[in-house]
């Protein structure tokens, strides 16, 4: 943004050349970008950041100059010239939609001369790259340049009634702008309307038919406040930028609107002539109380690590205008000028003295703070236990939106429940809150295999939504999805399509790495997975999440055509827990002994209750229980089904002997037989 140094020393003395001063105001926040020129000619480009409007103008930035040096700001002359007809008598003002324009205000010029401006003022408004086009609009814009609030003035004849009406767009209302281009509104844009017809854009731009032409002799004056953000809708909606929407985006100051009209009414009567009607039309129905906020001393200096005198602090936001009062000595309240948008806590203060002191003043050393000796916390420890699990079986992390499409998330709805729907989406697909993460992953699926990879294997870690009395319930879930070829088992095998099994060794690699206790598998049955290819996962009798075959009529809604395995753990019921020190053993030293055990139980019979018997036989410590086979057809009765099982018997600190092995293998059949009915497979007894 270009500032012009002769400009700027109108409003505050300036004694240092102009890099000196860009020096001083990219110190304090207003980047520099360049110079052009010397002297009182030499001309500022300037970065001034979105949450700094008031410093868009020639006299925001004296403000910040005249803080950083000490010298007094000089404000310009805003006195109307006295004896002007009543204002009431020749225009009207109404704001129907007091939510997008809590401000108007106005005031009539009558008998103005519309004609070129003086030299001084085309002088200022060239050194900035403006065009003069004539003397009305250029004093708007000089005013605009000046104090940073934006003006329109109109064709007092041209508005119908003398009327205006703040109101929003009417269905079907077009509106023919000063670029001549015909705009189609809608009634969500605010407009600046007389009794029958819109005349402008409200922040925006002014219409065609009602600008100030050669002809003009009676003016109306627009200052006001608009809604930033329903500014900035019409004008991406419009496709329109204008200096003026650029400021009512950001947030102008609703306190200047009728020091800003003066000015201009002002300078309109030096420059064009006419009487300026008096008072100031003020329509004001959202005045805005003071904004008040804390500010501490102590805090500052803590904060900062500086240690700031109270007066020097003090002094500087004076500087600035901030109306600084001090009931105590530990805790000062500090009201808040108009223009300053961008202050609203006690934090926002604390950078203004910061500001003025210099951020060189903060040392580049980091603070010494006492470490607590832990280090992550049991659940950021969980979570990168987790990812590591996941990894380490080769799988790839996935992030999603939490915002997925109704039908997505439907099937995977806890119990028939309702997904929670956002008032305000960006797209009309993804405005529902997802209560699981394996349907954004299904969409990953979905993309990688239309686009040729053959080996798609996804997790991902983040919250879900469930549904709640009041306000959704979040929640922390993990979730993978495996499809098309498993990993082989080494480089010379074939490739093979994943399976059961694979979605099987990253939940106990997980359950292995968490250490504390086994997260235990179990047949269920699920709607969304695949029937007799659904398991339960439990962590201390407590279910906390499933894994499996997504169901083919899940897998058509997201367009795949092959098997996916999938699987969700709820990770908040497992970060509750302590995590226990993992202790690495060395390999063993004795030999182990693997016994196969061909078991007929019922055709019910889980293998975590197989499992559960044979590891409490405890005569000889038992390492791994497998399962590697099952059979049912002929040699088998009706109801039961053939489980071969693998036994890995190993001691620490000796060789077993085959017939402690043996005794123990009796001991498990005895159990299996006396708690499930099992019994060793042989000649079939039907």
């Amino acid at each position: 943004m270009r500032f012009c140094h002769g400009w700027l020393k109108e409003y505050v003395t300036i004694t240092d050349e102009p890099r000196r001063v860009g020096a001083l105001l990219t110190g304090a926040g207003v980047p520099l970008d360049g110079i052009e020129g010397v002297g009182d000619d030499a001309v500022y480009d300037f970065e001034i950041l979105t949450n700094r409007p008031d410093c868009m103008n020639h006299v925001g930035l004296a403000r910040e100059l005249a803080a950083l040096t000490g010298q007094d700001l000089r404000i310009p002359d805003a006195n109307v010239p006295p004896g002007g007809p009543p204002s009431p008598e020749h225009a009207d003002i109404t704001i129907e939609d007091p939510d997008l324009c809590a401000r108007y205000s106005g005031r009539c010029i009558l008998g103005a001369r519309i004609g070129p401006s003086p030299d001084w003022l085309t002088r200022r408004l060239a050194s900035i790259g403006q065009r003069p086009i004539n003397n009305v609009v250029d004093v708007t814009n000089f005013v605009l340049w000046e104090l940073g609030h934006p003006l329109h003035a109109f064709d007092l004849d041209r508005l119908t009634d003398r009327r205006i009406v703040v109101r929003r767009a009417r269905r079907g209302e077009t509106l023919v702008t000063l670029d001549g281009e015909s705009r189609t509104l809608t009634t969500d844009m605010l407009v600046i309307a007389d009794a029958r017809r819109p005349v402008a854009l409200a922040g925006i731009m002014g219409a065609r038919d009602s600008e100030i032409s050669e002809a003009t002799t009676r003016i109306l004056l627009e200052s006001a406040w608009f809604e930033p953000i329903s500014v900035r809708r019409t004008a991406r909606a419009l496709g329109l930028h204008t200096d003026a929407s650029h400021r009512f985006e950001r947030g102008a100051d609703p306190g200047l609107t009728v020091a800003a009209l003066d000015r201009a009414a002002a300078l309109i009567a030096e420059v064009a002539g006419g009487e300026v009607t008096e008072p100031a039309l003020d329509v004001h129905p959202r005045p805005e109380p003071p904004r008040v906020v804390p500010f501490r001393p102590a805090r500052a200096r803590q904060l900062l690590g500086l240690d700031l005198p109270a007066d020097f602090m003090r002094e500087r936001l004076i500087r600035l205008q901030f109306d600084v009062r001090e009931p105590d000595r530990d805790s000062w309240q500090v009201t808040i000028p108009s223009f300053r948008r961008d202050v609203t806590r006690e934090v926002d203060l604390i950078e203004e003295v910061i500001r003025q002191r210099g951020y060189d003043a903060i040392g580049a050393d980091l603070p010494q703070h006492a470490g607590a000796g832990r280090g992550r916390s049991d659940a950021d420890r969980r979570a990168l236990l987790a990812r590591q699990a996941l990894q380490s079986a080769g799988i790839h992390e996935a992030v999603n939106s939490i915002l997925i499409d109704r039908e997505d998330a439907t099937p995977f709805a806890p119990h028939g429940a309702e997904p929670r729907g956002i008032s305000n989406p960006l797209q009309s697909q993804a405005a529902w809150l997802r209560m699981s993460l394996v349907p954004g992953l299904l969409r990953n699926v979905a993309h990688n295999l239309n686009h040729g990879i053959t080996r798609c294997h996804l997790y991902e870690i983040g919250p879900v939504f469930l549904p709640g009395k009041k306000e959704p319930l979040e929640e922390r879930r993990l979730a993978f999805v495996l499809a098309g070829q498993g990993l082989p088992a080494h480089w010379s095998l074939k490739p093979r399509a994943v399976d059961l099994y694979d979605a099987r060794g990253p939940v106990e690699l997980l359950s292995d790495l968490l250490g504390t206790s086994r997260l235990v598998l179990s047949s269920d049955k699920m709607s969304v997975l695949a029937e007799g290819r659904a398991l339960g996962i439990s962590h201390q009798d407590q279910s906390i999440g499933w894994l499996g075959v997504i169901a083919p009529d899940v897998l058509q809604r997201f367009g795949i055509d092959q098997p996916v395995h999938g699987g969700e753990i709820a990770m908040e019921v497992l970060e509750a827990e302590p995590v226990a020190t993992r202790r690495y053993r060395p390999l063993p030293r004795y030999p182990g002994v693997r016994r196969d055990l061909a078991l007929i139980v019922k055709q019910d019979t889980r293998f975590d209750a197989i499992e559960r018997v044979v590891r409490s036989v405890n005569t000889v410590p038992i390492e791994e229980v497998q399962p590697f086979d099952r059979y049912r057809g002929p040699g088998v009765p009706k109801g039961c089904v053939s489980v071969a099982v693998q036994i890995l018997f190993r001691h620490g600190g000796r060789t077993l002997t085959s017939e402690e092995v043996q005794s123990a293998q009796d001991a498990i059949v005895a159990a299996l037989e006396g708690e499930l009915g099992a019994r060793l497979r042989g000649p079939s007894r039907d």
